[in-house]
C-alpha cells in the first residue's frame, strides 16, 4: 500500500470515529476535530506531491537532447507545435513552413507572442492532450521560429549605406552593387588607387642625384613601381646621365 493511500485510510478512520460520538461531544469539540483533519489532509496532499514534482523534473529533456536521442518524441513535439500554430493562426498556417517563408504575417509577432506566453491547457487545445515537457517544447520550437523570423525580416529592411553614396535598405545592397552607378563609381576608385600607388612610387624611385649619375631605388615590383622606374630611366636618359640601382641592402648597380 502506497504512502498516500494509507494515511488517508488512517484520515478516513478518524472520520468516522468522530461522527459516531459527534451527539456525546460538544459541538465545539467535533469542529475542531473536523478541521484539524482537513488540515492533516490538506498537509499529506502537500508533503506527498512534492516527490511527485521531483520526479517529473528528474525525467525532462532538453530539446537538444530529444533532437540527438529521440527522434519519435521530437516529431511528436513538432507536431503539438503545428496543432498550436493552426489553433492560433489558423488552419492554413504551419509550423512547417520553409524558413524562406515567415511563419505569420508580419505586424502579427506581437499577439502571437502573447497567446503563446499565455498559453493554457484547456480540454480541446493540443496542450490539454499532452505532457508539460512536450507542450513547453512545442511552444519553445515555434518561438524561436517567430524570433529568427523577425530577426531576418529586420535585417531586410535595416539602413545601410555605401562609399558612393547610396543608401537604402539591407535587403536591396545587392541589387545596388550591381547598379551601373554603383560599378562607374568602384572603377573611378580604382583608378584613383591607382594614380594615388604611381605618384608614391614617383616620389620614391628617385634616392639621389649626382652629376651625371641618378641613383634609383629598387621598388618592391608592383606595376606602379614598374612604370616610375621606365620614366625614371627614360628621363636620366635623355638627360644623358648614367642610372645606378640602390637595393635594399646598398648594393649599386649600375644600369647605364
Amino acid at each position: 500500500m502506497e504512502a498516500g493511500e494509507g494515511i488517508q485510510k488512517e484520515l478516513n478512520t478518524l472520520v468516522d470515529v468522530l461522527e459516531e460520538i459527534k451527539h456525546t461531544i460538544p459541538e465545539g469539540h467535533y469542529l475542531r476535530g473536523m478541521n484539524a483533519l482537513g488540515a492533516i489532509h490538506k498537509h499529506k496532499q502537500t508533503s506527498l506531491a512534492r516527490p511527485i514534482r521531483d520526479d517529473a523534473l528528474s525525467g525532462w529533456q532538453t530539446l537538444d537532447e530529444i533532437m540527438d536521442e529521440n527522434t519519435d518524441l521530437y516529431d511528436e513535439i513538432m507536431t503539438v507545435a503545428d496543432q498550436i500554430i493552426r489553433e492560433l493562426c489558423g488552419v492554413q498556417a504551419t509550423i512547417y513552413t520553409d524558413s524562406s517563408h515567415n511563419l505569420i504575417h508580419r505586424g502579427e509577432e506581437k499577439e502571437i507572442f502573447n497567446k503563446l506566453i499565455h498559453y493554457k491547457p484547456q480540454e480541446g487545445n493540443a496542450g490539454y492532450e499532452t505532457s508539460p515537457m512536450i507542450l513547453h517544447h512545442a511552444i519553445q520550437v515555434i518561438m524561436d521560429r517567430i524570433f529568427h523570423d523577425t530577426y531576418y525580416e529586420l535585417e531586410i529592411v535595416r539602413p545601410v549605406s555605401c562609399q558612393c553614396g547610396w543608401r537604402g535598405a539591407q535587403g536591396n545592397w545587392d541589387r545596388h552593387i550591381s547598379n551601373m552607378r554603383h560599378q562607374r563609381w568602384v572603377n573611378a576608385e580604382l583608378e584613383r588607387t591607382a594614380q594615388k600607388r604611381l605618384d608614391e612610387a614617383r616620389q620614391m624611385i628617385v634616392a639621389r642625384r649626382e652629376k651625371g649619375i641618378v641613383y634609383l631605388n629598387e621598388l618592391h615590383f608592383t606595376p606602379e613601381s614598374k612604370i616610375a622606374t621606365v620614366e625614371a630611366i627614360e628621363e636620366a636618359e635623355a638627360s644623358g646621365d648614367r642610372v645606378v640601382f640602390i637595393s635594399a641592402d646598398g648594393t649599386l648597380n649600375s644600369f647605364t
